[in-house]
């Protein structure tokens, strides 16, 4: 028997967590505001936050794969969302939203 369960982020709380995880790994935002943030579907889930730039241009920083995951990890882990270390994380979409889905064995 396994057990199944899907964690989905609103918008807001995907830009918390690739925020967050950029600062914690060391690899601050560039200065300037978070304009839209934008998922891509395939070939793989990513996200990508569109920045203004204090200087006015356009700057794209793009997650996916295993950087978006950990985001995500740390995001729950941040507001005491159990995630078991031992389980088998992916992210997947459900009803539009990035979720991250936990099987534990």
């Amino acid at each position: 028997m396994r057990e199944l369960r899907c964690i989905i982020f609103e918008e807001s709380e995907l830009i918390k967590a690739l925020v967050g995880y950029r600062r914690r790994t060391g690899k601050p935002l560039p200065p300037g505001q978070i304009g839209k943030l934008e998922i891509e579907k395939s070939p793989e889930i990513a996200a990508r936050l569109n920045i203004i730039a204090d200087h006015g241009d356009p700057i794209i920083v793009p997650a996916a794969g295993a950087e978006l995951a950990a985001a995500l990890i740390a995001y729950c882990i941040d507001v005491r969302v159990p995630v078991p270390a031992s389980s088998k994380k992916s992210i997947t979409m459900i009803d539009g939203h990035v979720a991250l889905k936990i099987m534990k064995q």
